[in-house]
Parts: C-alpha cells; structure tokens; sequence
C-alpha cells in the first residue's frame, strides 16, 4: 500500500493499459469488427478470474471507458436506447493491406461488368440501327409512306352451307398447323407479305439476342477461366478449423473429429491439434476437409478467388 501511496498514478496508469489492451483483444478475438454491445463484451472480459477490475483505473464507468475508446479512434462508438455499442477498428497493417486488396478487386469486377453492360449496349444499339429497330425493338416508321390504293372487291353470295364447310375446313387446318390463307387476297400476295415481314422481324430480334447471349457465354468463360488461373492443388493453412475424414486415423478415434491446424509442412502436410483430446497429429491434405463456420462468423476463402481473404458468412 505505500508503494502505491508513494506514486498512484504510474500504477494507475499501468492497470488501465492493461484494461485496455486487454478488453480490445477479446473484442478483436470474439467479435472482430462487428457491432456489438459494450456490455456484452465488458461481461465477456471479467469472466477471466485474472481480469484486471475497472476500479483499479482511470476509468469510473463503462460509459466513460467506451467515449475514451471512440475518442481515441480505436473503435466506432455510438449511443442507442440499449445503450452504447462499440465495433473494432482492425489497424493491424496486414489486414489493412488484405481490405484493400479485398476493394480493389471488387472494383475491378464493378468495372469490368461496367464494360461488358457499355458494350452489349452499344451492340444492341448498332444492332438496331442496322436493321431498323427503334428502342422497342419495332421498325422504324420510314419517312415517306407509300401511297396505299383503296381496293374494292366483289364476291358472289354464296350458301350458308358452303360457307360453313369452307369455314370448318380452315378450322380443321389451322388446328394441323397449315396454312389457312394461301388464296387471301389476289395471287395470296397480303399472306405472303404478311409471313415474310414477321420472319424479317423475327430475325432482326434473334440477331440482337445472339449478341447478347455471345456477350453472356463470352463473360462465364472469363469468369471460369480467373477461377481456374486462382485455384491451387492445396488449401491447408495455419488457423483453420478442419476435420478428419480418414477412418484409419487412430483406428478410427478421430474420424470426423475437428481439429486446428497449428502449422503446414511441404504444402501438403498438417499439423493438427485435435480440439477434444488436445492431441496433436500430423496429416496430410487428403484426410482433411473443411468446416463451414455457422452463419455470422468468420470464414476464410481457401482457394479460388479471394484466397486467404477473411469474410463473415
């Protein structure tokens, strides 16, 4: 108590280093950067037996220690009716330089499929412009409208009952699919001009759609071709948590049992350390395969794109 009497404030400021620094490694540990209640995380801290206690501080109350934290820069703090949430601020250089790698290459896969929209656009658009399509993929009505001569034509009244026959005999044709108007009109000339401007039209449309689906296959190829170009014969990394899927190990007794890797030899070969025995083997890639974290934790991309990168899932 006279040591302490003789100097308080260089212990007091000790034991409020130690407080925080201790309070921010559970909070980078348990919650990383999510938002979190400080409450929450402050009952967290004391459960350690060896927690250093907040009246052996600067601080006199949780509020006051979260306002030093958000005033400092090393969380993002804010006030609701549930009382104050706090969320990590991740300084680390290397996970910095990992988020901004993560951000440059999302904005490359933004600009890339910016260029492919621009150009399927500018496709369509020389598309329509060459064969005479407006925006909604109609003929554009041409300047000059031929003149159109009023026809008058006269038929001979025939029976009901030879109407009806010939009515029920182009029904009985329609429902076979043929074609029903082949004497329409002098010669068939309105059917026939009828069908072969509906398939120029049709054509026109498929000619559009064929540029857009080349657009499409020539997109995925791309995309499966970065996939290949960033996927390797090996995944095992120190920090993951994986599982023993070789029934030969151990005679069976760590058959689908978890286990952290603590460290990689020669690519291929891990050092586990089972989570239930505490035993440590040594294993190779094929005996292994990943766990999927449950949702809202943090997972690790192990090959393909992303390799390396942390993400919440």
């Amino acid at each position: 108590m006279l040591i302490v009497a003789s100097n308080p404030t260089k212990f007091i400021q000790g034991y409020s280093e130690q407080f925080e620094r201790s309070f921010l490694e559970n909070l980078r540990r348990s919650h990383t950067t999510k938002r979190v209640s400080a409450h929450v995380v402050y009952n967290e801290y004391i459960r350690d037996k060896n927690h250093v206690h907040m009246n052996a501080t600067r601080w006199t109350t949780l509020s006051g220690f979260v306002q030093y934290l958000g005033k400092t820069g090393k969380c993002v703090v804010d006030e609701t009716e549930k009382g104050w949430f706090i969320q990590y601020i991740n300084n680390d250089p290397v996970a910095m330089a990992r988020q901004e790698e993560l951000k440059r290459k999302r904005q490359a896969l933004l600009d890339h499929e910016e260029r492919n929209r621009r150009f399927i656009q500018a496709q369509v658009k020389e598309a329509q412009a060459k064969f005479g399509l407006d925006d909604d993929g109609d003929e554009n009505k041409p300047a000059h409208q031929p003149r159109v001569e009023k026809v008058s034509m006269s038929l001979k009244l025939e029976s009901k009952s030879k109407l009806a026959s010939v009515e029920s005999k182009k029904s009985i044709q329609s429902a076979f699919g043929q074609d029903v108007d082949d004497k329409s009109g002098k010669d068939g000339e309105p059917s026939s001009s009828f069908d072969h401007e509906t398939s120029w039209k049709g054509g026109k449309r498929s000619a559009v759609d064929a540029i857009m689906e080349e657009e499409t296959r020539k997109r995925q190829r791309r995309d499966e071709d970065d996939e290949r170009a960033n996927r390797l014969d090996h995944w095992i990394q120190p920090g993951l948590v994986v599982k023993v899927m070789d029934k030969d190990v151990g005679d069976g007794a760590y058959y689908k049992q978890k286990g952290l890797v603590v460290r990689v030899h020669d690519t291929y070969v891990a050092e586990v350390r089972m989570l239930e025995s505490r035993d440590v083997l040594r294993l190779d890639q094929e005996d292994l395969e990943t766990v999927i974290p449950l949702v809202g934790r943090p997972v690790r991309v192990v090959n393909g794109i992303g390799r390396g990168a942390l993400a919440t899932l």
